[in-house]
């Protein structure tokens, strides 16, 4: 990836280089790729569709998951929360052997890998979240259930 060192920052596409902005800085990048219709219909991506299926379903459990604790959270999640969610719920995926690649779900994969999730990279959730809490996962119904305590009663 080639860093944009000049004067003028660029953002867009000129020519075959794109040009863009990110944490790192101003990057810039060759355009190419395989055409979506390729990967989409060519037999010799088959393994790429599978593995775009599953990536898709870890990115809606991620999102499903950040939706439910946005309140408890938004102010103590990093800029990487999302990402470093995404690569968990993949592993949680990987684990399920109960469907065949491409068709690996959240539910049946090991949702017990998300246990001990930090939601800030930099502080532990006890030391953001002053609330005690705990959490149970039921296989069985494929429900997480999250208590924790307030104002003295366990709700």
């Amino acid at each position: 990836m080639a860093k944009q060192n000049g004067i003028i920052p660029l953002q867009g596409t000129i020519g075959n280089i794109t040009f863009y902005k990110s944490k790192a800085g101003y990057l810039a990048r060759e355009k190419g790729g395989v055409s979506a219709n390729r990967i989409a219909t060519d037999p010799a991506f088959a393994r790429t569709r599978e593995n775009t299926a599953e990536f898709g379903r870890a990115g809606k459990a991620c999102k499903m998951l950040l939706t439910a604790f946005r309140t408890l959270v938004m102010n103590i999640k990093d800029s990487y929360t999302s990402s470093r969610l995404c690569r968990e719920m993949v592993k949680v995926i990987k684990a399920d052997a109960v469907n065949v690649r491409g068709q690996r779900n959240v539910i049946d994969g090991e949702a017990e890998l998300l246990k001990g999730f930090e939601f800030n990279s930099n502080s532990r959730l006890e030391a953001t979240l002053f609330a005690p809490y705990t959490a149970a996962i039921d296989r069985v119904t494929g429900t997480l259930q999250v208590d924790y305590l307030y104002s003295g009663r366990l709700t």
